[in-house]
């Protein structure tokens, strides 16, 4: 079986997502051994246009911001270009060699839905595909 372990990380004018991809092997009935397999990069999604407000209010005085938003054109403009050409990218796999790349986790708690687990690397919290507690993270 295959483990896939992400995330996504969203700042203003982008949002990326990357993550691992492990296989495990259960040594026990609360022990689990994981070999992770590679590192997973996706293309970035980059924001075309900035919310920009038209005003904004600095102490007490009202500061126009219609010249910076056609200053931003240019670079919205390049920007929308970029996320054409990198947004149909396959995802960058990087291999993880060597025994580095190897862990454990003890599981604590297990239901229908989801497993919580110590391991070397901290704390974890697994949620079965499918479960309607993934829906609550969306």
């Amino acid at each position: 079986m295959e483990i896939i372990n992400a995330t996504t990380l969203s700042i203003p004018f982008a949002t990326f997502s990357f993550g691992a991809s492990a296989s495990f092997e259960v040594q026990s009935s609360s022990r689990i051994q994981v070999q992770f397999k590679e590192g997973i990069f996706e293309a970035p999604e980059i924001s075309p246009s900035p919310d920009l407000p038209e005003k904004v209010d600095v102490f007490g005085q009202k500061i126009d911001l219609k010249p910076v938003q056609q200053t931003l054109n240019p670079v919205q403009e390049a920007a929308a270009n970029i996320t054409r050409s990198i947004s149909c990218q396959p995802p960058l796999k990087v291999p993880l060699p060597g025994n580095r790349a190897a862990s454990w986790l003890l599981t604590t708690y297990l239901d229908k839905d989801f497993r919580i687990s110590r391991g070397d690397g901290g704390l974890f919290v697994l949620a079965k595909e499918g479960s309607p507690l993934l829906d609550q993270l969306s």
